[in-house]
C-alpha cells in the first residue's frame, strides 16, 4: 500500500488507537475525520490518486474490474444503482452532488489502512 495514503489516513483520524476499532467494527461506526460527508469527500479528493491505485490493486487481486470491485461494497447496495457514480469517482470528474461514492472510497481507505496496521501489530 502507498505510504502516502497510510500517512493521510492516520493524520485524518488523529488517534491511531481508533484503527483497532475500525478493524473490528468497520468505518461506518463513525470516527474522527471519517464521519461527515464534508470530511470524507474532501479526504477522497485530496487522496484520490492513491485511493484509486489501491482500488485497482485490490480489484486485480480479486480478478475483478475496479468498477465491479467498488460496486460490491456493502455501503453501496443495491449494486447496480451506483455504476455511473463509481465510474466518475474512479475515472472522471466528480459532480457537485457526488458524495456517496467518495465517502465509500474514503471508508475503504480507512478500513484497509486499519487492517494493515493491525496485521503489523500481530506480526
Amino acid at each position: 500500500m502507498n505510504e502516502k495514503l497510510i500517512k493521510a489516513v492516520k493524520k485524518q483520524i488523529g488517534d491511531t488507537e481508533y484503527l483497532t476499532d475500525v478493524t473490528n467494527n468497520g468505518a461506518n461506526a463513525g470516527y474522527p475525520g471519517f464521519t461527515y460527508y464534508s470530511d470524507t469527500v474532501k479526504f477522497f479528493k485530496q487522496n484520490r490518486k492513491e485511493i484509486v491505485e489501491l482500488v485497482r490493486e485490490m480489484a486485480e487481486e480479486f480478478g475483478e474490474s475496479p468498477l465491479n470491485f467498488v460496486a460490491g461494497f456493502n455501503c453501496l447496495k443495491p449494486k447496480g444503482e451506483w455504476e455511473a457514480d463509481i465510474a466518475r469517482a474512479l475515472y472522471g470528474r466528480l459532480e457537485s452532488d457526488d458524495y456517496i461514492v467518495p465517502n465509500a472510497l474514503s471508508w475503504f481507505a480507512l478500513e484497509e489502512v486499519a487492517r494493515i496496521e493491525e496485521n503489523q501489530k500481530e506480526s
